[in-house]
């Protein structure tokens, strides 16, 4: 049961509200009590339930770069959420190309430097890193689907836009310029996690071919990239039956599931290295339409825009890299077959090294 008076993410202090639409504003507090909420200068009142679990509806507001302030009480209890803004909120997910930092990026220190963009606000979601090491204790206790993500909202300064991603942060200021309004950019991606870790429980029981997924054996399917069940047990150690974030369904229920409701404007995508690897265009095609479909109904959104990015051109002879040009045309047959969606196109962006992020 609840007790401390909480907001629910992406709820919090130097957030974006989405603009011109109902925002469902949810938490928990102890059970069966009132819950007041005071936003611009309106009143909001209801219960919570036997779990403790309450939600308001906020109404539509117009778009607004004046700070404002949301308050929500209980038994005396008190919740501030300060310096909020009206605009557009948009999820930025994938593995490590949507994740590499500004910093690294060409030109990314100059463009750090001068990052000051108030109406440009950033939550930059971070899960257990995937790196080549053995999980501590402390990691594998957070692999849960509770703690596993953790960050909160920051404006857009020197001293929080470097280590954002660099993808969603030039998006995010093209998109303010254009538009003249706020934006909030929410960043959840992982490296090198595979597309079956973003889908949706649901969706995995869906489908007779993706039981081997559920098992607990998952570690041993061929269905998943040799490379990361490889790093996966890797960092598990001895804990083959840990959470990890390449396990597929957890990245989805841990750092997507709970923004459900939320009316994002859309998702940016930049993923798909990994499942490059296995060379099955109809498989990875349906993981990609699952994942675009299943995203859509677990959030409650049917038509939430999608603008998947295509896997760029690199260098080198890697034999990961084979089927790339397969897997780019996969992306392109998915994108044409699902209404509201986008395909970015970046090879003329690539580059000739054999690193898998290209820096511009």
């Amino acid at each position: 049961l609840a007790g401390d008076l909480q907001l629910s993410p992406p709820f919090g202090s130097h957030m974006v509200l989405l603009m011109d639409r109902e925002v469902p504003l949810h938490g928990t507090a102890d059970p069966g009590k009132s819950v007041v909420v005071r936003f611009h200068g309106r009143e909001f009142q209801t219960r919570t339930d036997a779990n403790g679990a309450w939600q308001i509806m906020l109404p539509a507001t117009p778009a607004s770069a004046t700070p404002s302030t949301l308050e929500v009480t209980s038994e005396g209890k008190r919740v501030l959420c300060d310096d909020l803004l009206v605009g557009e909120v948009w999820l930025c997910s994938g593995q490590s190309n949507m994740d590499f930092p500004l910093s690294r990026s060409t030109g990314g220190a100059d463009e750090t430097k001068s990052a000051n963009l108030p109406n440009l606000r950033l939550l930059n979601l971070t899960g257990a890193r995937t790196d080549a090491r053995a999980y501590d204790a402390a990691t594998l206790a957070r692999l849960n689907v509770k703690d596993h993500f953790q960050g909160s909202w920051q404006p857009c300064t020197p001293a929080t836009a470097g280590a954002f991603s660099a993808v969603a942060y030039h998006t995010g200021k093209l998109l303010q310029s254009a538009r003249g309004v706020p934006i909030g950019l929410i960043e959840n991606a992982v490296g090198g996690s595979g597309t079956e870790a973003w889908l949706p429980v649901e969706s995995l029981k869906a489908r007779p071919d993706y039981q081997p997924l559920l098992s607990e054996k998952w570690l041993d399917s061929e269905r998943v990239s040799a490379w990361a069940r490889g790093r996966a047990k890797q960092n598990l150690g001895s804990h083959f039956e840990a959470n990890h974030p390449f396990k597929p369904g957890f990245l989805f229920e841990s750092g997507v599931r709970p923004f459900s409701g939320f009316p994002f404007i859309g998702v940016i995508w930049y993923q798909g290295e990994t499942n490059a690897e296995i060379h099955d265009d109809a498989w990875n095609e349906q993981l990609i339409r699952d994942l675009v479909i299943g995203w859509r109904t677990a959030l409650h959104r049917k038509s939430l825009p999608f603008f998947l990015v295509q896997l760029p051109r690199i260098g080198g002879s890697d034999p990961l890299r084979k089927f790339w040009p397969a897997y780019r045309e996969v992306q392109a047959r998915a994108m044409k077959s699902l209404p509201d969606t986008h395909l970015v196109v970046t090879q003329d962006l690539g580059w000739d090294s054999p690193d898998v992020h290209p820096p511009d």
